[in-house]
């Protein structure tokens, strides 16, 4: 099932596919289960972890930090249990869920007495596919290194039909959203205000001008017969 078509699916139901990540044959569903839940959450979830880090002491960056930190936390361990869950309204248990391991966050965050979370920036160039595919952490097979080839070389004939802000829009957001880069699918706000300044944009063109690069990626990706 594709992003899209997981929207529409249950929240809960979309924490269990994430738990199939594990299987080969259904990896590409817990992939794109964890996206579809990061875009149903990561706005409320910034909002809260924002309001805890002002609580404290600590500026909007650090509540984004907490936010990334959330989802990171989420996909790694996948301990979210719905038969614990008390209310009618189910949402309202997972919302709960997040927010506990913001708390949790916060709390390491003031006790390391140091930023945890690495260094954002603006990226304007596509990363080195080869250099990926040496420092996967075990060999991958011939077929698995040709399939990344050629999604990469579509993804960049996808982009050159859009313009030079549709790519660096892109690039900048699918460290954040990809699970490839340890879950870390969120794009800190201070982040995404050095993209508005470089770029002249506003944030809602910015959202708009994201949206069209992943939509022309997945029309290339489908006629270009890529996974």
């Amino acid at each position: 099932m594709t992003v899209q078509e997981l929207e529409k699916e249950q929240t809960e139901d979309l924490l269990e596919y994430m738990k199939w990540g594990d299987q080969p044959e259904h990896k590409d569903l817990a992939d794109n289960a964890f996206i579809a839940f990061c875009l149903r959450y990561r706005d409320r979830v910034q909002r809260i972890c924002s309001i805890i880090a002002n609580k404290r002491g600590f500026d909007d960056r650090v509540g984004d930090e907490i936010a990334e930190y959330v989802f990171a936390r989420v996909l790694k361990y996948k301990k979210y249990d719905s038969k614990i869950c008390k209310f009618r309204d189910r949402d309202r248990c997972i919302e709960l869920y997040l927010y506990g391991i913001a708390q949790n966050g916060l709390s390491n965050y003031e006790a390391s007495g140091k930023n945890p979370f690495k260094d954002a920036k603006i990226e304007t160039e596509f990363p080195d596919v080869e250099k990926f595919i040496d420092l996967a952490e075990e060999e991958l097979p011939e077929e698995k290194k040709t399939e990344l080839r050629k999604k990469d070389e579509i993804i960049k004939l996808a982009l050159e039909r859009l313009s030079p802000a549709h790519k660096t829009i892109y690039l900048t957001y699918i460290p954040y959203e990809n699970k490839l880069n340890k879950g870390e699918h969120y794009m800190p706000r201070e982040l995404l205000k050095q993209l508005q300044e470089k770029l002249g944009l506003s944030q809602i063109t910015i959202r708009v001008y994201k949206n069209q690069a992943y939509k022309k990626i997945q029309e290339y990706l489908e006629i270009y017969g890529a996974k």
